[in-house]
């Protein structure tokens, strides 16, 4: 947990230092559910905080859940950012746990002015 961590902290610094870019990392982090805020359904759930905001970029750790009772293994979930004349997309793979697809922890680096959608949810807006 301390080299993830670390890695984390570097990462962090280093995105600071070269100004705005897009990065999205998955990480083997467990961060405390109190860090969270959520949004979604009772069938799929995205959970998320923000790690570090300055005035050009931000960067917020998220994951989640799908409720999928069938066999499939693995899916992929899409994660947007949109903003003025610019798009941009990734896809993380959520792996099966009992009847749930679960969405493994990433941290995500992006300019400060893009809008950020996992599936169809905003993420990492102005906080409730």
């Amino acid at each position: 947990m301390r080299k993830s961590l670390a890695f984390l902290i570097v990462s962090v610094l280093l995105s600071i230092s070269f100004g705005s870019f897009l990065y999205l990392v998955p990480l083997s982090v467990d961060f405390p559910e109190e860090l969270y805020e959520s949004t979604g359904t009772r069938s799929f759930l995205v959970k998320y905080f923000t790690l570090f905001e300055d005035e050009f970029q931000k960067g917020i750790v998220f994951s989640g859940w799908i409720f999928s009772p069938s066999d499939q293994a693995t899916t992929t979930v899409e994660v947007k950012l949109e903003g003025k004349g610019e798009q941009h997309s990734f896809f993380v793979e959520a792996i099966r746990e009992g009847f749930y697809l679960v969405i493994p922890p990433h941290l995500l680096v992006f300019p400060k002015d893009l809008k950020v959608f996992i599936g169809k949810y905003e993420v990492g807006g102005e906080p409730r």
